[in-house]
Order: structure tokens, then C-alpha cells, then sequence
């Protein structure tokens, strides 16, 4: 594999993760720890806000749910980064931004994640539709 240099925004955000998910009590929080970096830093923090991804998750949402990660918090962190590099290489880029460390989460997470974004008035379908409309548009951090 390529090895990449990671944006700012992406070495940001993961460092914050990276310190936050050790005190996850599920893999809904975890989720939740990767939400709260992705929405304030890069392209990634600009999609999540176009949908309207705020802090709080909805008063309406369903509750998260308290299954157990099946990684540990410095695996899982490693996971993440070796597919957003794996995503960025896909795509050409120079380095790694925020949207591939988002894009990673995302697949990482799989239905959690789609269910933790529901949680925050969001689908990934439309989540999908931002990315691929900041990446044409040559968005990167």
C-alpha cells in the first residue's frame, strides 16, 4: 500500500478520536467519538454540517444501542487510518483528508454507523451525495 501523508484536518481529527475512544462504553459511543472531530474539522466537517449533523443527538432518535465494540480503541484507530489511506489512494490524492477518514468510519462502522447518523437527522445516502459532490468538486483538506 501507498503510504500518504495525512492533512491537518485528518491528523486532527484522528488524534482526538484516537483519545477519545478508549472511554467509549459501545460501539454507539464510539461512533459518537468519531462524529464530534469529523463534524468540526475539513470537507468532512463541511458535509456533516450541510446535513444538519449537530453535537447532540435528536430528542426523537431511537436510544443507541450498548452492544460492545469488537476491536479495541488503538485497533480500531489503526482500521480507520489504513482505509482512509487506502481510500485516498483509490482516488489519487496527494494525502489524506478528512473526507477519507470519514468515508473509512463509515465503512468501518457499517449499520451502526447508519443508525448513530439517523440519530443526528441524517442518512447515509445523503451523506453519500455530499461526499461524492465535495469530492468532484476537488474538495480536500
Amino acid at each position: 500500500m501507498t503510504s500518504l501523508s495525512l492533512s491537518r484536518d485528518a491528523v486532527t481529527v484522528l488524534g482526538l478520536a484516537g483519545t477519545a475512544l478508549p472511554y467509549a462504553s459501545s460501539v454507539d459511543d464510539e461512533i459518537e467519538r468519531w462524529l464530534r472531530p469529523l463534524r468540526l474539522y475539513g470537507e468532512a466537517g463541511a458535509a456533516l454540517q450541510g446535513l444538519g449533523v449537530g453535537e447532540a443527538r435528536n430528542q426523537e432518535s431511537k436510544p443507541p444501542q450498548s452492544k460492545a465494540s469488537d476491536t479495541a480503541p488503538s485497533e480500531t484507530l489503526h482500521l480507520v487510518t489504513t482505509e482512509a489511506t487506502r481510500i485516498a489512494a483509490e482516488r489519487g490524492a496527494a494525502t489524506v483528508g478528512t473526507l477519507d477518514v470519514l468515508r473509512a468510519v463509515m465503512e468501518h462502522y457499517g449499520e451502526d454507523f447508519e443508525r448513530a447518523l439517523e440519530g443526528h437527522s441524517g442518512t447515509s445516502a445523503e451523506l453519500i451525495e455530499q461526499l461524492a459532490a465535495r469530492t468532484a468538486s476537488g474538495g480536500s483538506d
